[in-house]
């Protein structure tokens, strides 16, 4: 008798918080089941991510950036559009950001020991220096939420009129290009939720320099909380996507799904605020992928921002063998790792920020030893203007 009536006690509880909790739940179930679903269509190529992987983790603004990139619980506005679009719904004013990022040419020696144990020089990486540009967009539409827009460029290699063959090409070898919209509200108070969508175009190169244009839609989904005035809680899930459709079945197609976590704290002291926070990328499969970071305003007109990431990737891509000057193909983890650094100015509505990241680089084998010749440092550029 006690079973049964536990039972229908705990029934009674979980039925009560449904029907009370009902978006949330209908949200939760949709989370799931879209995640389910797009797990279960895999891209023709299951080995390698293609080159749009990295070009949709590099739309980071630089206020982010400046955070050791991190956003899950701590960007709002025009910075959270392809970050957590459930930031948009934190705004009260229209905001428009145009931001630049460039990433150097980076040359990186691969040594490995010999016959008599010292470390020859056998193989080198090389980086071609590549740029991104975007502009986000976003609208406080009251009690209806937020809406966003966003549009980005992303181009690697050296911009030619004409390729190997002689024929007109006006552009560059690799380039992307994405378009897309985000939408976020609040359910209660202090408790939000968004999604934003995106249609993307991706132009790469074989290993016989034959261009190939692949098409594909990535979205995210994300939520936060908020305790009070602050503390805040979020989580997000990127790029769920089928992957990108090339005619060429050898080209990597797949776009990696990822699930983040983070909190930040902020509080104010005299005329300084001060803001901390903390995501983790799980699952480590490869290494502990976390990101941490604070920032220090004084009295709204000058701020600093200070953080550490650490990115842990697979790539696929050439090396050229130091020994036969021939051009291999093999796939190694590369990590960004380091301290990063952001400094923001504010002028009558007008917010100007700059960054400073580590660049990527491949990781060591046993037995290996890596330098980096040249190419160790990011640096990106934004103008964010609020009316």
């Amino acid at each position: 008798m006690d079973i049964y009536k536990s039972k229908s006690y705990y029934l009674s509880c979980f039925t009560f918080y449904a029907i009370r909790n009902f978006a949330v739940v209908l949200i939760t179930l949709l989370l799931l089941l879209s995640t389910k679903n797009l797990a279960s269509a895999q891209p023709i190529n299951e080995d390698f991510y293609a080159s749009a992987n990295t070009f949709l983790r590099r739309l980071a603004s630089a206020k982010r950036l400046g955070l050791g990139d991190n956003f899950v619980s701590s960007i709002s506005g025009a910075n959270a559009l392809n970050s957590n679009p459930a930031g948009l719904s934190f705004i009260n004013s229209n905001r428009l950001i145009t931001n630049v990022l460039r990433f150097p040419h980076t040359v990186a020696v691969i040594a490995k020991l010999n016959d008599v144990e010292r470390y020859e020089d056998r193989g080198q990486y090389v980086l071609r220096a590549s740029g991104l540009e975007f502009i986000n967009y976003s609208k406080p539409l009251g009690t209806a939420g937020g809406f966003g827009f966003d549009f980005a460029i992303g181009h690697e290699g050296r911009f030619s009129r004409v390729n190997h063959l002689g024929k007109a090409t006006n552009g560059f070898p690799e380039t992307d290009f994405a378009i897309g919209v985000s939408y976020a509200v609040k359910l209660f108070p202090g408790f939000a939720i968004g999604a934003d969508g995106r249609w993307l175009r991706s132009k790469v190169q074989d290993a016989e320099n034959i261009r190939h244009i692949g098409h594909g839609y990535a979205y995210n989904l994300g939520l936060i909380q908020q305790f009070g005035e602050h503390l805040r809680i979020g989580g997000v899930i990127r790029n769920l996507s089928n992957g990108l459709s090339f005619t060429d079945n050898s080209i990597p197609d797949r776009i990696r799904r990822e699930v983040l976590l983070g909190g930040s704290y902020q509080f104010h002291y005299k005329s300084v605020d001060i803001q901390i926070s903390l995501d983790l990328n799980p699952p480590f499969e490869d290494g502990v992928r976390t990101n941490f970071g604070g920032t220090i305003w004084y009295r709204d007109f000058i701020g600093a921002r200070i953080g550490y990431l650490r990115h842990i990737e697979k790539r696929f891509g050439s090396i050229v063998s130091l020994e036969t000057e021939q051009v291999e193909f093999e796939d190694r983890l590369w990590k960004t790792e380091g301290p990063t650094l952001g400094l923001g100015l504010q002028v009558r509505g007008i917010h100007i920020n700059a960054a400073y990241t580590p660049q990527v680089r491949p990781m060591e084998n046993d037995g290996e030893q890596i330098r980096i010749e040249t190419g160790k440092s990011v640096y990106s550029f934004s103008i964010e203007q609020r009316f």
